[in-house]
């Protein structure tokens, strides 16, 4: 075992300490993206307004998850070609020049671009990332890490939030500094992660015969409801934390440390969970605490009982997520695996920009708690089919 409590890989040569730093600085990439806009969009607003020809203030959140979207196959598809190595670093760069450029946005359409371009280049790096944590660890060590990345990227978005959330108080434009952190990535990815090995002839066939038709359903359905639920959220958080009375940029982000502190603690702890229950328990509990704390956020009459709600679903989004990584890491070999886990991470990030245009509607005309009572639903059915599953596969009494 490690000082961080992670198994060594069980390939004779391990990843490196600066291999490992660089998923540390992915994670906080991440963590950056997802995090630091939120709390800064009643800014955005004031300031271009809530619509601008085709696009709506809520796709410069949402946006990213359109990239993601983009960004996760194709960055498994040429890490799968070309080499994990190669794609996180050119992915930390563009993360880098992409994010920072939108300080300079003049119109609500230039700050949607950079925010696609930004998810983009996370899906790519995403996907080489995890498809590393696969080819490194074992089944242990991949429970392990996959807890990690999400908890690292949510730690890390919760203290940087904060940072965005005092910056935007006064000048919302440069909070987006914080988006540097991809240039750092880039050199740790460059220094620390192998060159890929050359492919054999058996894996060249492989390859070429792709991802199996039957796997999509799943790898698609899992990864859009999930995705939903656990990023979908922050789309819609802000606007009900200013019904209960939160005016500020950083007294909102103050308030969503809760559902932030949760995510960190379940996902470092993920590895431990694991043990003690199977891949479809896991779905079932993160299932029902996201779907339970979403519905308490939905109809609390307090910001305190809101954070109560963030709470709870953040238990539940610090067990779905390394879940569905650990499971689309199972259904891959090391032929496709950039290819099955970028198609699950595009579909996490996807989820939120699809359903904004079922919820947007949803919430201007009935309020962002109804909004939040259909992702609470969602997270009930999201349950409800694992635990069938899981009951379909225990043994049966003689």
């Amino acid at each position: 075992m490690s000082r961080l409590g992670i198994s060594n890989a069980v390939r004779p040569s391990p990843l490196g300490l600066t291999g490992r730093a660089a998923l540390i600085a992915f994670a906080t990439m991440s963590g950056v993206a997802n995090s630091t806009l939120s709390p800064i969009l009643p800014q955005i607003e004031r300031e271009f307004g809530t619509a601008s020809g085709h696009v709506t203030v809520t796709m410069v959140l949402t946006v990213l998850g359109l990239g993601v979207l983009i960004g996760s196959p194709l960055g498994g598809w040429l890490g799968d070609r070309l080499g994990h190595r190669r794609v996180m670093f050119v992915s930390g760069l563009l993360y880098g020049l992409a994010g920072c450029g939108i300080l300079f946005a003049a119109t609500l359409e230039q700050a949607v671009l950079g925010r696609l371009i930004v998810g983009i280049v996370l899906g790519s790096m995403g996907a080489a990332a995890f498809s590393v944590i696969g080819d490194y660890w074992d089944e242990e060590g991949r429970n392990v890490w996959s807890g990690v990345i999400p908890s690292v990227g949510a730690l890390a978005g919760m203290a940087l939030s904060i940072v965005a959330g005092s910056l935007a108080d006064t000048a919302w434009r440069t909070s987006f500094l914080i988006y540097a952190v991809g240039f750092v990535a880039a050199a740790l990815a460059l220094a620390g992660i192998p060159e890929k090995p050359a492919v054999t002839a058996r894996a060249r066939a492989a390859a070429a015969s792709g991802i199996p038709a039957r796997l999509l359903p799943s790898i698609f359905g899992f990864g859009l409801i999930v995705g939903s639920i656990a990023t979908g959220t922050s789309a819609y958080l802000p606007h009900r934390l200013v019904d209960v009375g939160v005016a500020t940029s950083s007294g909102r982000a103050v308030v969503a440390l809760s559902g932030a502190a949760t995510v960190v603690l379940t996902g470092f702890a993920y590895g431990r969970i694991r043990r003690m229950i199977s891949l479809d328990l896991a779905f079932v509990f993160g299932a029902a605490c996201s779907g339970f704390g979403l519905l308490i956020m939905a109809y609390a009459p307090t910001a305190p009982m809101v954070a109560c709600g963030m709470a709870i679903e953040g238990v539940g989004i610090g067990v779905l997520m390394p879940s569905l990584m650990v499971y689309a890491i199972g259904l891959s070999d090391e032929s496709n695996r950039g290819r099955v886990i970028g198609l699950m991470k595009g579909a996490i990030f996807g989820g939120p920009f699809l359903v904004q245009f079922a919820l947007d509607p949803v919430r201007l005309h009935a309020g962002a708690s109804a909004a939040l009572a259909i992702l609470a639903a969602s997270g009930a059915v999201l349950a409800l089919w694992f635990a069938v599953r899981w009951l379909g596969r225990r043994p049966k009494l003689a």
